[in-house]
């Protein structure tokens, strides 16, 4: 079973409330109110659509949208990236998918709303071949030392621990073990990778992690179902090689460690994504 069918067969038997973002593309919208049409036919579910007026008269105006309103509701609002967050706090919806909103305003109200500096944002990918895989870091300020990337693989190990899977963990660093002296930067993450795999070896002795060096294909190869890149800058660029260039896919990001569900998503993500990533908040609701 794959990771996402993993997601929809808890999704199955849930029902919930999910709010996800517009923004100004009429064309990003549409895909968002595409796709969560096509999750509205497989799930017990209502989807809250936030945006400002522009955003949700074009909706309202969409043929689509008009031949099958059940199951999604339209929320005008002159600060949708706020408007969505006070009804994740009162209640009036259980997860969040960011869909079109910004990033930076997204993130800062994440930060503000749960009183946290730090985001931790583990990435559902999958290969060109169909091979699925949890990644992080995404975020280009994340996990870029290694206190901060054992909290990361911790609350990944977490993660996974809620969905009843064992991880099998690769560590990337920024080089060969046989590199070691080429290059102080390259060392830094050798070194990092090296003394997380070893830390986290001794925290669970029959955890199954390994350093693969730079050989992403061998974490690939291998199976592994975690991937941590050696830091936040090559962790945004691997996903987006992977995403936009390479033919693979992404389903969305689970911000970890937080008492509400919430799912990042990209901004010019396809239809897949955002249906991806509806579909795991909706595993994700208690």
């Amino acid at each position: 079973m794959s990771l996402l069918e993993v997601f929809k067969s808890i999704a199955k038997l849930k029902s919930g409330n999910i709010g996800i973002g517009l923004a100004e593309s009429e064309e990003h919208n549409v895909k968002v109110l595409h796709a969560s049409l096509k999750f509205l036919k497989s799930y017990n579910s209502t989807i809250f659509l936030f945006g400002n007026e522009k955003a949700i008269d074009s909706i309202e105006n969409n043929k689509d949208y008009n031949n099958s309103t059940k199951g999604i509701e339209l929320v005008k609002s002159k600060t949708p990236e706020n408007e969505i967050f006070n009804f994740l706090n009162n209640n009036n919806i259980h997860a969040i998918v960011r869909g079109n909103f910004s990033s930076s305003k997204f993130l800062k109200n994440v930060k503000e709303l749960f009183n946290i500096s730090v985001i931790n944002r583990l990435a559902l990918l999958e290969t060109y071949n169909g091979f699925q895989f949890f990644y992080g870091p995404v975020g280009i300020d994340e996990c870029n030392d290694i206190e901060s990337k054992i909290n990361f693989t911790n609350k990944a190990i977490k993660q996974f621990k809620t969905l009843n899977i064992e991880p099998k963990i690769s560590i990337l660093s920024g080089g060969r073990l046989g590199d070691t002296g080429r290059d102080a930067i390259i060392d830094k993450t050798i070194n990092i990778a090296e003394e997380v795999v070893e830390y986290l070896r001794k925290e669970n002795p029959n955890l199954r992690i390994n350093h693969d060096e730079i050989l992403i294909e061998n974490a690939i190869y291998n199976k592994s179902n975690l991937i941590i890149a050696p830091d936040g800058i090559s962790g945004n660029l691997i996903y987006r090689t992977l995403v936009h260039l390479g033919g693979g896919k992404a389903y969305g990001a689970i911000y970890m460690d937080l008492d509400q569900v919430i799912i990042d998503t990209s901004r010019v993500g396809n239809l897949s994504e955002i249906h991806g990533a509806l579909i795991i908040a909706l595993a994700l609701t208690t």
